[in-house]
């Protein structure tokens, strides 16, 4: 049964001997997909050798790619004062690509890095790329002219990417993300799918980062938006635990643990629904968080995340054949 895991599922390094070894562990526990998050974060651009180089490394151990997690810019994971910090309120003053940048070549460069990621997945055969779109929403709410702003170098720059990203037969993904308050990101993916249609556009459907914005419905974002889904990041998550940290939105991204399936609180059974009722495309995709000490706790792990996926797949593959409406 086809399945996918996010590359980054352990402790790497960033250097051609981990990721061939990260391949490695992946084809022997009998995932046939990587979704390659690599690089997920800062401001790294892949050369056109390095490009070939993972998609012969791809070729080697016979794995197919789901999907490229592109960068948005630089990392806004920071230790302040000795406290993991999490800066989402706000823009990023030291990102010097940023597809939203007031400044046109931060702007451009921004695209540069997005279109990168672009390019990786056409040469690897991936047909989307997931994108966070952080929102600096304090800043919106301090200036108006700072929103309206924002938005007009956001749309700027999509529609100057769309033509390239239909060329290449890879769509964006936006994914939902966990501290931003929801009912921003409710706008933002409204905005977004008014103006864009489902060709170039959909969301990423993050079930761990859902929880920990809709304390109320953990699947609230894929309720919403199933009917726009590319993308799926499966992780299960439990609440969020204020003690980890002084700062509540550095609690909260450590409180996203990547757990597996069925061992946190999400309702998998109305999640696999959903996707199902979906235009999703398999195989899914799990990001997931291996614990373990030893290499043989680590590829038992990986053998019991891909049990768990082949079972989520069977439940999507279930709900599909019945053709039940969502709302029965």
């Amino acid at each position: 049964m086809e399945l996918a895991l996010a590359s980054d599922f352990g402790i790497y390094e960033l250097s051609p001997e981990s990721m061939d070894c990260q391949l490695k562990k992946l084809a022997d526990s009998g995932f046939s997909h990587v979704h390659w998050c690599h690089d997920w974060d800062f401001e790294y651009l892949y050369s056109k050798w390095e490009i070939i180089q993972i998609k012969e490394l791809l070729e080697k151990y016979h794995l197919k790619c789901k999907g490229v997690h592109a960068s948005e810019g630089n990392t806004r994971f920071r230790v302040i004062d000795g406290q993991h910090r999490f800066l989402n309120r706000h823009r990023l003053r030291d990102s010097r690509k940023d597809i939203t940048s007031p400044h046109e070549y931060n702007r451009l460069s921004g695209m540069e890095l997005v279109l990168n990621r672009v390019d990786l997945a056409h040469a690897v055969g991936a047909e989307e790329i997931v994108l966070h779109m952080v929102l600096p929403y304090e800043d919106f709410e301090a200036d108006g002219s700072f929103k309206e702003l924002y938005w007009k170098q956001a749309f700027k720059s999509f529609d100057e990417m769309e033509s390239y990203c239909r060329a290449k037969n890879v769509r964006i993904a936006i994914e939902n993300i966990m501290c931003t308050p929801k009912e921003y990101q409710f706008e933002q993916f409204d905005k977004l799918f008014d103006r864009y249609s489902p060709e170039y556009m959909g969301i990423c459907f993050d079930s761990g980062h859902s929880i920990l914005a809709c304390k109320e419905c953990s699947h609230e974002f894929l309720e919403r938006y199933y009917s726009r889904l590319v993308a799926v990041h499966l992780h299960d998550n439990k609440s969020i635990d204020m003690s980890l940290s002084t700062d509540r939105d550095g609690s909260i991204q450590q409180s996203d643990r990547h757990m597996l399936p069925f061992t946190g609180v999400i309702d998998w059974d109305r999640v696999c629904e959903l996707i199902a009722a979906s235009p999703y495309t398999l195989p899914l995709i799990l990001e997931l968080i291996i614990p373990h000490k030893t290499l043989e706790e680590e590829m038992g792990g990986l053998k019991k995340a891909k049990e768990v996926g082949e079972k989520l797949t069977r439940m999507v593959l279930s709900y599909r054949e019945s053709g039940k409406s969502v709302n029965q």
